[in-house]
């Protein structure tokens, strides 16, 4: 928690304070809900929607409305761990960080760093390590790493004469990574080196093809399998696959799968190009869920749950801020509980000196 003091005046100076920040009041924004949904990132509108982990349906087309414009093509969002969300945006070529309602936080990493790509994301170690996707040329396939709290970007692993990087999870003591060159699924190692021998050796005919995100399943979800993998090219088709990388077959579906997710009904959740489908694994059946059209271009999915907002902070934004001194002074005198941080049944000064400590981001 940061406890800069939120202007120039000493910190002892209450009313000062009071003064300065008023003027500069901003309005409330909605608190979210602390439970779990499921983050998918839309390329077509640049904004990150929210959808129901048991059955896909929709909960908000704006969960990140991308206001502040940073969003051109983002692909894949995820939780930081730290009650926040990271945004890999392709065309950006940069690492974006989210607040819990949507606001803008800060670039974790862009051009600027020397980052020629970022494609799909994961955390681990209190790192965030970042695919290139497919780049300018086929020397141009990295994976980055950059500290969640900021700092350097560097190579992580240099896939020069690997192939292109696209989607990345964690896997044992490194990471297994998607590769859309030859469309086997790489073994990356703690140190970054690639494994002369896959986690699955495509022929990219029969097997995947074009392997995007890459997602662990919880044990008993699917019997027999521990991954599952979409594949984007012919055969298009949700992939299963063993632990140990033997291909366990895959769900035939009518159209390329980017992102994939078993929902709670037991049914596998997949975006593909302007639509939202699912897959009936007992029936075989697909179903479209959304069609967004023109607007949409869906990616990953990737489960998040909101964290409850921090001491100070009224309204939810994960930043102690004016919008929250505002809700304080607006009820100054009163017992209303919103505002009454301490719980001593009244808004006063108690409740102020502990917002004003708290000043800054969660």
């Amino acid at each position: 928690m940061q406890s800069t003091a939120p202007c120039s005046a000493p910190r002892t100076s209450r009313l000062t304070a009071i003064v300065c920040l008023s003027t500069a009041l901003l309005p409330a924004a909605a608190s979210q809900a602390q439970s779990e949904i499921l983050l998918v990132a839309n390329s077509g509108s640049d904004k990150i929607w929210a959808v129901s982990p048991v059955d896909g349906s929709i909960i908000s087309q704006n969960f990140i409305p991308n206001t502040e414009g940073k969003l051109q093509q983002p692909i894949q969002a995820i939780p930081s761990g730290t009650g926040t969300i990271l945004v890999a945006d392709e065309t950006r070529k940069s690492i974006f960080e989210f607040a819990p309602n949507g606001s803008y936080l800060r670039t974790l990493a862009s051009p600027k760093q020397g980052v020629l790509g970022a494609y799909s994301l994961c955390v681990r170690d209190g790192f965030v390590y970042f695919t290139s996707g497919s780049g300018v040329s086929i020397s141009e396939g990295y994976i980055y790493k950059v500290a969640l709290e900021g700092g350097p970007v560097t190579i992580f692993s240099d896939w020069m004469t690997v192939g292109a990087p696209r989607g990345i999870h964690v896997f044992g003591d490194g990471f297994m990574v998607g590769n859309s060159a030859d469309d086997d699924l790489e073994i990356v190692g703690p140190t970054g080196a690639v494994s002369p021998v896959p986690f699955h050796d495509s022929d990219g005919v029969n097997s995947i093809d074009f392997p995007q995100q890459i997602k662990r399943l919880e044990e008993g979800q699917i019997v027999g399998s521990a991954w599952i993998v979409a594949g984007f090219t012919s055969p298009y088709g949700v992939f299963l696959f063993s632990e140990s990388g033997f291909s366990n077959g895959f769900y035939s579906v009518p159209t390329s799968p980017r992102g994939c997710h078993v929902l709670e009904n037991g049914k596998i959740l997949f975006t593909a190009g302007t639509q939202m489908r699912t897959f009936d694994i007992k029936s075989g059946d697909s179903a479209l869920l959304f069609e967004g059209g023109s607007s949409a271009s869906f990616r990953f999915i990737d489960s998040y749950t909101p964290s409850p907002p921090c001491t100070g902070d009224l309204n939810g934004s994960w930043i102690v801020d004016a919008t929250d001194l505002a809700v304080v002074l607006a009820a100054w005198g009163t017992t209303d509980p919103a505002a009454d941080i301490d719980g001593s049944g009244l808004v006063d000064a108690a409740d102020l000196a502990v917002l004003l400590a708290a000043w800054g981001p969660c």
